[in-house]
């Protein structure tokens, strides 16, 4: 009995590495299943390359270290983790836990993501048009489209789908009726992308009319961002707004850099005795 579209897709995707080359290479961050604890270490899986990974035990020279190991990576969960050594002729693939902050790893995990989310519209709508295929057809496939990029730029590309949708085509040869297809369900799957920025300053005043003084320098402010200022806990005020990706580099290039419109704003202020400092801007990609 033949198999289904949805179970051809399927056994097909269980064998499919997501990138072109067959194993990651030294110190690469990839996002790691727990599979189980052994007497000499960890056994992993990296679904990206579908290879099997191991994180050894041996420099933890105590008990306290092993638990601790096993306190910070769980079994049945997936972590960012870095390969240590990869052996090319045998296969063997050496992770470990190092030390990265938070922002990273968020960071490493929602780009895998990410890049899973676009392989599946790739890889599914391949398979859905080529039923008889073979594990070649499919990475032959992703050489001519996918694999024409380097996967640590996908999100920067495909954010400009609904900007610049000739981009995309031409980048990932999309330009046929299989790539319109494809197109089609990233343009469904990938919304338009959105920014956050935010502004946090700390304004005070010794004069006497501090109260009004202030008061009268949030609102040019606001007028200068077009938002408003809201003290947040006195003397800090901060203002947050959303706002279309595609202007990220304008608010980078002329609101919030180090000569930018609010830099010059508090360096011109002119009120005696009134004082502002910059405690904190950015603009950043809300995550998709």
């Amino acid at each position: 009995m033949s198999l289904s579209k949805e179970d051809k897709y399927k056994t097909i995707l269980n064998n499919t590495r997501f990138y072109k080359n067959e194993l990651p290479t030294a110190d690469e961050f990839v996002l790691v299943y727990i599979k189980e604890y052994q007497p000499m270490g960890i056994s992993c899986f990296i679904n990206e390359y579908k290879k099997e990974a191991f994180m050894s035990f041996k420099d933890a020279s105590s008990s306290k270290k092993l638990k601790n190991i096993r306190k910070e990576v769980t079994k049945g969960n997936n972590y960012i983790l870095i390969t240590t050594k990869v052996d090319h002729n045998k296969g063997f693939i050496d992770v470990e836990k190092r030390s990265i902050d938070e922002k990273d790893e968020k960071y490493y995990t929602n780009l895998i993501n990410f890049y899973q989310r676009i392989f599946n519209v790739f890889l599914k709508s391949f398979v859905f048009n080529n039923l008889n295929c073979s594990q070649t057809d499919v990475y032959n496939f992703l050489a001519n489209t996918l694999w024409k990029e380097d996967p640590k730029n996908i999100k920067d590309i495909m954010l400009q789908i609904h900007s610049n949708p000739d981009l995309i085509k031409d980048t990932y040869n999309l330009n046929n009726s299989l790539g319109k297809d494809i197109f089609n369900n990233l343009l469904r799957l990938i919304p338009s992308p959105k920014c956050k920025i935010n502004i946090t300053l700390k304004i005070n005043s010794l004069s006497i009319d501090a109260v009004n003084d202030i008061k009268e320098c949030i609102q040019d402010l606001s007028n200068l961002v077009g938002y408003d200022f809201i003290a947040t806990s006195a003397p800090t005020y901060t203002c947050e707004f959303i706002d279309d990706y595609k202007n990220i580099d304008s608010y980078n290039s002329s609101l919030i850099n180090d000569t930018g419109k609010i830099y010059q704003f508090i360096n011109n202020l002119k009120k005696d005795k009134l004082y502002a400092k910059i405690i904190s801007m950015s603009a950043e990609l809300i995550e998709i």
